[in-house]
C-alpha cells in the first residue's frame, strides 16, 4: 500500500462510519409518541421503567392506572412477576402501614424507610414505593415468588421512561389515526368480575 492510499483510506472510511452510526440512531418523534401515550389513556411524564436481570414487561400488561396513570408488569420465565403502579399521589407511602386491602384482610403490615423508598411487607406481599413530583411509584410482588433483594433491585433501577424507553413502552398504531389502542387495562384482573384492583400487599392511589 503506497504512502498516498494510506494517508487517504481514513478519509474514505469516514463517511461509510457515519453512515453506520446514524443506523443505530433512529429519531423518536415526541409528538408521536405523546399521541400514543394519550390514546392509552395517560401522559409520557407517568410511564416509569425500571431493570431487573432475567425480568421483562410484559406488552400486554401495560394500561392505564386510575384515571391517567400507568401500569404494567415485569415477569420472568418460569414464575416471579414485579407489579409496577404510577399513579398521582393519593397518600402518602410513608403512611403505608395504616391502611391499605392487607389490613382489611387481616395481615399484619410492616413499614419502613429503605433509601429513597419505602419497604412494606405482609405475609404474602410486599412492595417499594416512593413519591416523586405528585407521583406515587410502587413495585410490588408475590413474596414467595420475588426476593426483597430482587425487588429492592428494581425499585433502585425505576426512573422516568426517555423518548427511547417511551418508544419500547408504548403500545403502536395510535399517533397517526388518532383511534385507540386495543391494549388492556394493567390494573384489570384476568379472572373475577373483571373490576379493577391493586396487586396484593399496595395501597391504591388516586389520579385527578
Amino acid at each position: 500500500m503506497t504512502t498516498q492510499l494510506r494517508r487517504a483510506l481514513p478519509l474514505l472510511l469516514l463517511p461509510l462510519a457515519l453512515t453506520l452510526s446514524a443506523c443505530g440512531e433512529e429519531s423518536v418523534d415526541r409528538s408521536e409518541l405523546e399521541s400514543r401515550a394519550r390514546a392509552l389513556g395517560t401522559e409520557p411524564e407517568m410511564v416509569y421503567v425500571t431493570d431487573v436481570p432475567g425480568y421483562t414487561l410484559a406488552p400486554q400488561s401495560v394500561g392505564v392506572i386510575g384515571d391517567h396513570g400507568f401500569g404494567g408488569s415485569y415477569t420472568k420465565p418460569g414464575g416471579g412477576t414485579i407489579e409496577l403502579r404510577v399513579d398521582e399521589r393519593g397518600s402518602s407511602p410513608a403512611g403505608c402501614a395504616e391502611s391499605g386491602p392487607d389490613q382489611a384482610r387481616g395481615e399484619k403490615q410492616t413499614c419502613e424507610r429503605d433509601g429513597e423508598s419505602w419497604y412494606r411487607a405482609s405475609k404474602s406481599a410486599h412492595e417499594y414505593a416512593r413519591e416523586e413530583d405528585g407521583r406515587v411509584i410502587r413495585l410490588s410482588a408475590d413474596r414467595e415468588s420475588v426476593t426483597r433483594d430482587t425487588l429492592r433491585q428494581a425499585a433502585e433501577s425505576l426512573h422516568q421512561a426517555d423518548d427511547g424507553e417511551l418508544a419500547e413502552v408504548l403500545p403502536k398504531g395510535a399517533g397517526d389515526s388518532g383511534g385507540q389502542v386495543g391494549t388492556e387495562r394493567g390494573d384489570l384482573p384476568r379472572t373475577g368480575d373483571g373490576a379493577p384492583q391493586d396487586p396484593a400487599g399496595t395501597t391504591e392511589g388516586t389520579s385527578g
